[in-house]
């Protein structure tokens, strides 16, 4: 028995040795989130695991602190490790960070998650905000690698500044308004199960079902029909939904190649497009060695 438990100990480590992941980060639904396409192959280049996590920007969990507590106001701040941002600030709640502020635009009516930077006697808003917005700096994977690890580190928090003062207040999962800062995640409740719609998660375990098993299709040719879609209960992929509630006859569902992919959601090429993109690394990453 012995033996035998030293052999399978080997195998799984020799399979582990040629399976390769590779994740891919990207701005997601149409800005405001950052997203994490991730697949793994084995060492026949074969999908053996897939996973999309879309993490909240900060208009996802920047607490509301309007009077009636149901909107976010002009001048609110978060902080968000970032190791591009202010690298040589000798204070520590400051060096190694980046600071953005809800920020009313002049036009009166819109607003932007600005880059809040410290300057001689206090924080300053960017004279060029068009251009350093959350989503144009998150566009840099090494801060969307960051933020990533930081949301999932519970790290990402609220501030109050007072000249070149930081004071941290609550943190990101004390207030993010869809149950959990990856709508991905089985426990948030951003785009519900409803009687018209599988809603965010069964898109994207429909997404993810088929990129696994058709890992080269050209996801940008594709196609809108009339389906019937089946949602078969699963906690661990929507903890809240009730898949009985759907009760569409039928719905527009995405196809590649005349083939139904099962996938509602309109995201569906781009996610489908960025985990080939992650599946295209990891097959490089398998045959070239790259330097960490």
């Amino acid at each position: 028995m012995k033996k035998i438990a030293v052999l399978v100990t080997i195998l799984v480590l020799a399979t582990g040795a040629f399976a390769q992941t590779a994740t891919k980060y990207f701005v997601a639904h149409q800005g405001g989130y950052i997203g994490e396409a991730t697949v793994t192959i084995d060492k026949a280049g074969k999908v053996t695991a897939a996973s999309i996590a879309e993490w909240q920007g900060p208009g996802g969990w920047a607490a509301f602190n309007s009077p009636d507590g149901k909107s976010t106001m002009d001048g609110y701040v978060v902080r968000v490790p970032d190791p591009l941002a202010n690298t040589t600030n000798a204070d520590p709640e400051i060096k190694g960070y980046m600071f953005y502020v809800y920020n009313l635009q002049a036009d009166g009516k819109t607003y932007l998650w600005s880059q809040y930077s410290p300057g001689k006697d206090g924080f300053a808003k960017p004279s060029r905000q068009y251009e350093r917005d959350f989503e144009g700096l998150m566009a840099n994977p090494i801060r969307a690698a960051a933020y990533a690890k930081a949301a999932r580190e519970d790290k990402l928090v609220s501030v109050t500044i007072e000249g070149l003062k930081v004071t941290v207040g609550k943190k990101a999962s004390e207030t993010v308004h869809y149950g959990h800062m990856d709508k991905a995640n089985a426990a948030a409740n951003y785009m519900p199960l409803t009687k018209d719609s599988i809603g965010y998660r069964y898109n994207n375990k429909a997404t993810l079902d088929f990129f696994k098993a058709n890992p080269t299709a050209n996801f940008a040719a594709f196609a809108m029909k009339k389906a019937k879609v089946a949602v078969k209960e699963d906690k661990k992929i929507d903890a809240g939904a009730v898949a009985a509630t759907y009760e569409a006859a039928e719905d527009s569902v995405y196809a590649v190649a005349d083939v139904v992919t099962g996938a509602t959601y309109s995201d569906f090429p781009h996610y489908s497009l960025e985990l080939q993109a992650a599946y295209k690394m990891a097959l490089a990453e398998q045959k070239v060695t790259f330097k960490k």
